[in-house]
Formats: structure tokens, sequence, C-alpha cells
């Protein structure tokens, strides 16, 4: 089971591919993003995060890793702004990394009323489930700090969180998330809408999934809806 090593924060995601050129050796971006960030201290920090960066948002995308290839992110950077790309990067690692499901599926039935999670009894119940190893606890850590970057969460006091919002996505914002869910979970041309995976919803308000498939169909897919299905075939 791979482990979220260290909490993100979305601008610096943003800001170095951002600064990507198609081509480019990945190593030419090393010291440019410990210029980026600066708030990180101790070299195995910043190489660490920068580790989780490239792996989600440039490896993942391309066999190999001589040089730099376009992908859905770098093109996206090109035209929208961190507001329109963050929930997409927290959607990235959502997709990427299965503990982070597992940790989702914790959450959503441990919130109280009011939208408090306690860290340590998700903690707890990960280690039930999965067995009492560092990257377990460690994983919930720094994805809830990543989650309180990212603005979904704030912390209240040590152990203590408070889910604040979830994003709503705009319809071009959905139709990115449907390209991204098939290219890098689905793995496939073919996507079900009645079976996205449950956890990359759970920090969205609802979505209308029906009337972006309408949108958008014949320019990024062919939607098929009858009695018995409900589906998108992927453009490439």
């Amino acid at each position: 089971m791979i482990g979220l090593d260290r909490p993100l924060k979305p601008e610096w995601i943003y800001n170095i591919l951002k600064i990507m050129q198609i081509g480019d050796k990945p190593g030419k971006y090393n010291e440019k993003f410990e210029n980026i960030a600066k708030e990180l201290v101790g070299k195995e920090g910043k190489r660490k995060v920068r580790t989780i960066i490239f792996r989600s948002f440039l490896y993942s995308f391309q066999k190999n890793k001589s040089k730099i290839e376009n992908n859905i992110f770098l093109e996206l950077t090109k035209n929208y702004d961190l507001n329109y790309l963050t929930p997409l990067f927290l959607l990235k690692l959502i997709m990427d990394y299965e503990i982070v499901r597992f940790i989702i599926k914790k959450i959503e039935v441990s919130l109280d009323s009011q939208n408090l999670i306690f860290s340590q009894l998700i903690s707890n119940k990960m280690v039930a489930e999965h067995g009492d190893r560092d990257v377990v606890k460690r994983s919930v850590r720094v994805f809830f700090r990543t989650l309180c970057n990212f603005g979904i969460m704030s912390q209240e006091n040590n152990q203590k969180f408070k889910i604040q919002r979830k994003y709503k996505l705009s319809d071009e914002q959905t139709r990115d998330f449907i390209k991204l869910y098939s290219i890098s979970f689905a793995k496939s041309n073919f996507i079900d809408i009645d079976e996205i995976d449950k956890s990359m919803l759970f920090f969205l308000e609802d979505i209308d999934f029906d009337t972006v498939a309408k949108k958008f169909n014949n320019k990024c897919w062919e939607y098929i809806r009858d009695g018995r299905r409900n589906v998108l075939l992927m453009r490439n």
C-alpha cells in the first residue's frame, strides 16, 4: 500500500506545472520547485513533496521519465487559474491513492452532526482494518493536513477537524473531472456515470451528471442513455 508522505498545497502544484515546458528534462525543475515551496524546510522535505507532485501530475501520464510529455494538467494550466484547478488537483490525489479513498470512507461514516471529525478516531479505524503500520497513521495525518491546505477542512485543535466546505464544480470542471477519471482511474474510454467511485464525490456538492453529459455530447464524448445504460464513450 502506497502512503501519502507529505501534505500538499494546491499552489505548489499549480505553480510548478504552470512553468513546465514539453520536452524539458523533469530535473530542470527541481530547484525551481524549491523556490516555489519556500515554506518547506529542509532539502529532504522538499524532495519528498516534489516526488509526490511529479508522480501524480507528470509521471502518471507518461511511460518515460526522461522528458516531459504533454498531459491534461499541463494543458489546463495554460487556460485556467488556480481556483479552477484546485478541486481537480485534489480529485487526482484521491484517484492515485487507494489509502486516501479508504480514509474518505471512514470520514463519511464518522462525521457528527456538526461536520466534526477526530483524526485519531479515523486513524484507529484504519489501523484496525489495515494494521498498525506507520504508513497508515502517517497517511491519515498527511491527508487531513492536505484537506486543510485545500480549504476543505479547518483544524479546531490537535485532533479535531471540521469540514468547512465542499467544492461546487462548474459544468466545465465536471467535464474535466470526467476526462481525468477516464484517463487516470477508470483507464477506459467507457464510463458508466452511475458507477463513478463515490469516494471521488464526497468533497463535491451534488453534480448533475446528466446535464453535463448532454451539454458536451458529441464534443467530448458520445452520451448513451436508455433503460439500462447511462454511459459515456469518450473521444480522444
